[in-house]
C-alpha cells in the first residue's frame, strides 16, 4: 500500500492505493473520518485481484479544507466521479461507509454505467435524519476537545480497546486543523436544511438489479441502527444484507477478516443468501 497526493478538481486529496490491475475498487470513508480508516482492508482486497483506491473526501483527512467547496452529498458525489476520471477508471466498484455509503450510492444513481457493484456499510441516506440526529451531529462537530472526541469514538466501536489515546489525539489534530471547522459548518448547514432532499432509497429502487448491491451492517450499530438496514433490504429485494455480530458502526475495523471475506465473496458471486450473519 502506498499513499500520494492527487488533484481532483479544486481539491488536493490524499489517496491510499494497492494493486496495479484488476477491477477498480474505491473505498469511501465517513464524516470526520479519512482514508486511512481502511488500513485493515486495502492490501487484503488488492491481494485478491483488485486495484484498490481510497481517497480523503474534501474537508477531511489530508485533503484540501476549503469552505468554498460544496460540502454536501451532491458535492461529494461529483468529487467521487471526478476522482474516477483522474485515476483512469471508466467504471469501478464503490464501497462506502456511513456518509461514504450515501456518497457512493448517489454516484451510482447519477452514473450507473460507471458502477460495477455497490457496497454500503452502515450507510446514511437510506432514511431521513431526525432533528435529534441533526442536533447531536452539530454539537459533536463543534466540540473537538480530546474527551469529547473519545466519547464520540466510543459510540462507533463495540470494543473500547480500539479507542486508543493515539487515535483520539490524531482525530482531534486532523479534525481541528486549519480550515476544518469552516468545512464542517458548511456541511452542518446542508445537513440541517437539505440533507433529507438527497436520500437515495428511491433512486436505488429505480435502478432495480442493474447494479449488484450489498448492504453490510454491524449488529450493534448505534449511529445508523441495524433496523435501517433491515428495512432497506425489504425495500430493495435485489440487495444482499450481511450482519456482523457484536460489532458497531465500523465492521471494517472491528472485524476486518470477516468484513474482507464478505466483500470478496459478494464480488465473486459466492454470497447466495439474501441475508447472512457472521461473528
Amino acid at each position: 500500500m502506498i499513499a500520494y497526493p492527487l488533484a481532483v478538481g479544486t481539491t488536493i486529496t490524499r489517496v491510499f492505493s494497492a494493486g496495479h490491475s484488476g477491477p477498480v475498487l474505491v473505498l469511501v470513508h465517513g464524516l470526520t473520518s479519512r482514508a486511512d480508516r481502511w488500513q485493515h482492508n486495502i492490501d487484503v482486497l488488492a491481494a485478491a485481484g483488485y486495484r484498490v483506491l481510497a481517497p480523503d473526501l474534501p474537508g477531511h483527512g489530508f485533503a484540501t479544507k476549503s469552505a468554498d467547496f460544496d460540502h454536501s452529498i451532491p458535492g461529494y458525489r461529483d468529487f467521487l466521479l471526478q476522482f474516477l476520471d483522474q485515476v483512469d477508471a471508466p467504471e469501478a466498484i464503490l464501497l462506502g461507509t456511513s456518509l461514504g455509503g450515501h456518497v457512493a450510492a448517489a454516484a451510482a444513481i447519477a452514473a450507473p454505467a460507471r458502477v460495477r457493484s455497490l457496497i454500503m456499510v452502515g450507510s446514511l441516506g437510506l432514511a431521513p435524519v431526525t432533528q435529534e440526529k441533526v442536533e447531536r451531529t452539530t454539537a459533536g462537530l463543534r466540540d473537538m476537545r480530546l474527551e469529547a472526541m473519545r466519547n464520540r469514538l466510543l459510540q462507533v466501536f463495540s470494543d473500547p480497546r480500539h479507542v486508543t489515546d493515539a487515535l483520539v489525539e490524531e482525530d482531534v489534530r486532523i479534525n481541528a486543523s486549519p480550515g476544518a471547522a469552516a468545512c464542517f459548518e458548511r456541511f452542518l448547514d446542508y445537513f440541517a436544511h437539505r440533507f433529507n432532499d438527497d436520500l437515495v432509497l428511491d433512486g436505488l429502487q429505480a435502478l432495480g438489479d442493474r447494479i449488484p448491491l450489498l448492504l453490510l451492517w454491524g449488529e450493534e450499530d448505534k449511529s445508523v441502527p441495524l433496523e435501517i438496514g433491515l428495512k432497506t433490504r425489504r425495500h430493495l429485494p435485489q440487495a444482499r444484507l450481511g450482519i456482523f455480530q457484536k460489532t458497531n458502526h465500523t465492521p471494517y475495523w472491528e472485524a476486518p477478516a470477516l468484513f474482507n471475506q464478505a466483500v470478496l465473496d459478494f464480488l465473486a458471486g459466492r454470497m447466495t443468501q439474501t441475508t447472512a450473519s457472521w461473528g
